[in-house]
């Protein structure tokens, strides 16, 4: 992470306002701001010719650990379903459905992995349905995963 901690010198006066990323039609991004009267009021704040940084941070529910615990209930559901151990089973599901690019490394195509741990709530259940269409092997109801 970076640390965006200013220098003592600095006055730090910091606004905020929501926005969602959209297509500017044009094959790029833009910002669509969720109220364009709450960002005019939040932007009058600051003084003309002021200089000042914009960050931009997603908001979205990172996956829980009630959600970990029951992904790890489901691989050993499957390891024990296919003779493989449940940290083989978890590499490859994030090897089929996490990879994020492939890279050479040593002159063999290497997959670079994205981790659970980085998953939204929304990504992980996907991430789950995908296992389950895979390898044919359904979920546990979560209402027994405590």
């Amino acid at each position: 992470m970076v640390d965006r901690t200013p220098p003592p010198d600095y006055v730090v006066k910091s606004q905020s306002f929501a926005a969602t990323i959209v297509s500017d039609g044009q094959g790029g991004k833009k910002l669509q701001l969720k109220s364009l009267a709450w960002y005019k009021n939040q932007v009058s704040k600051f003084k003309e010719g002021e200089s000042v940084s914009v960050v931009i941070h997603n908001r979205r529910a990172k996956r829980s650990e009630q959600q970990n615990r029951f992904w790890w209930v489901y691989m050993t559901m499957i390891a024990q379903e296919t003779g493989h151990s449940p940290e083989d089973v978890h590499e490859w599901a994030k090897g089929k459905f996490l990879t994020k690019r492939v890279v050479e490394v040593f002159g063999q195509p290497t997959r670079v992995k994205g981790s659970t741990t980085e998953l939204s709530k929304l990504d992980f259940s996907e991430l789950i349905m995908n296992v389950e269409t895979a390898t044919g092997i359904k979920a546990p109801p979560t209402e027994e995963i405590v």
